[in-house]
């Protein structure tokens, strides 16, 4: 009888954190939080694989207890760009690499991928031709060679699907969360603000956030007492101080809001507006749900999936019908009580360590963990 041979080592795992030095967008903060909640999984029941996040210079990393931080220099063409292609690949040949962002190295190897939506396909005409041809071609090469190919909803896996001609089952999904903003203090509202009755809207200016569409839908409000805020400016979070700059008597734009005047604005305003034609997941009506805010969410995309029940929902397209559902909201005290009540319920059952549970039990699936096959 011969002795059973050792089961050769687990590959170490590394981490694509070039999302740790962009500005942060939902794409970003989805990976930030699903890490750290890996993480903390990591840091409880160790798997016996060592991870490292690697990371541009001058990157902001969050703080972590099991996964290791290296950053990976770069001098080469392309900027962070070309920090991916090229030096993350590289430092993380012997290993397993896993892209949490959409972004991701090409030519790779043992490349674990989430792609958050297919909005390069569906919706074109919302990015510029290189930023398009780039992405279209990069998530046809991941979708034959990831292994896991991830995403963030089931609407996001069927639309992949169907973009990429590569069959639902590929994608595991693995959603996102809204805990994270329940432990930020909120800042004081802004002086325009302050003592006045407001909706609230979150997003950029990318034509599928459908603000020209909620602006003329406001416009039949009659609710004198009330602003609209459109927060955000040109991306859907900008880190900087409030500024403000008025549009017209009732519209007021907020062009740099940090997560504690997001936590402001959640907690004063009467509703949340989010009238989105397209989105992978849907981050901010879990965010205001959390914090108490009614919302007011279109029939579209991921939104029924991801808000439930706990949404007022409206023909995004309808300018007639999304101002009817703003005049109830400010009008119905009563709604906005109940779509509060069910907003807080529905947050509750979408949380980052949830996220980070099944994100390890797919990599577990995927890669066997810990069954001694070195994979």
């Amino acid at each position: 009888m011969t002795a059973r041979e050792p089961a050769p080592p687990l590959r170490p795992v590394f981490v694509n954190g070039k999302f740790c030095a962009q500005r942060t967008t939902g794409v970003q903060r989805y990976a930030r939080h699903l890490l750290v909640a890996l993480d903390a999984s990591l840091a409880g029941h160790p798997d016996g694989r060592t991870w490292t996040l690697l990371v541009p210079p001058g990157a902001q990393v969050p703080t972590l207890r099991a996964v290791r931080v290296r950053t990976l220099s770069w001098a080469g063409p392309g900027g962070l760009h070309g920090w991916e292609q090229v030096a993350l690949p590289w430092a993380a040949r012997q290993g397993r690499l896993l892209c949490l962002s959409g972004s991701a190295p090409a030519w790779a190897a043992r490349l674990g991928s989430v792609l958050h939506d297919a909005a390069v396909f569906d919706h074109p005409e919302a990015y510029s031709a290189p930023f398009r041809r780039w992405y279209r071609w990069l998530f046809r090469r991941l979708a034959r060679r990831a292994d896991p190919l991830m995403t963030i909803s089931g609407f996001s896996r069927d639309r992949l699907s169907a973009a990429l001609q590569v069959p639902a089952s590929r994608f595991d999904i693995v959603p996102g969360g809204a805990d994270h903003i329940g432990a930020v203090m909120p800042a004081d509202l802004p002086p325009d603000l302050q003592g006045r009755r407001f909706v609230v809207a979150v997003g950029s200016a990318n034509p599928t956030k459908n603000l020209a569409v909620l602006q003329a839908a406001w416009a039949r409000v009659h609710a004198p007492a009330h602003v609209l805020v459109l927060a955000g400016g040109s991306h859907p979070r900008v880190f900087a101080d409030a500024g403000t700059s008025p549009v017209g008597d009732r519209t007021l734009v907020l062009t740099s809001v940090d997560d504690a005047l997001l936590v402001a604005l959640y907690r004063h305003a009467d509703a949340l507006a989010f009238p989105s034609v397209y989105e992978g997941f849907g981050l901010p009506p879990l965010e205001a749900m959390l914090e108490g805010c009614p919302v007011l969410a279109a029939h579209a995309a991921s939104l029924p999936e991801v808000c439930g029940d706990a949404a007022l929902y409206v023909d995004p397209r309808d300018i007639a019908g999304i101002a009817a559902g703003l005049q109830r909201l400010v009008d119905d005290a009563a709604l906005r009580a109940d779509l509060r009540a069910r907003g807080l319920a529905r947050a509750a059952t979408l949380t980052w360590a949830a996220a980070g549970a099944q994100l390890r039990q797919v990599l577990e699936a995927r890669w066997q963990v810990g069954k001694g096959t070195g994979r």
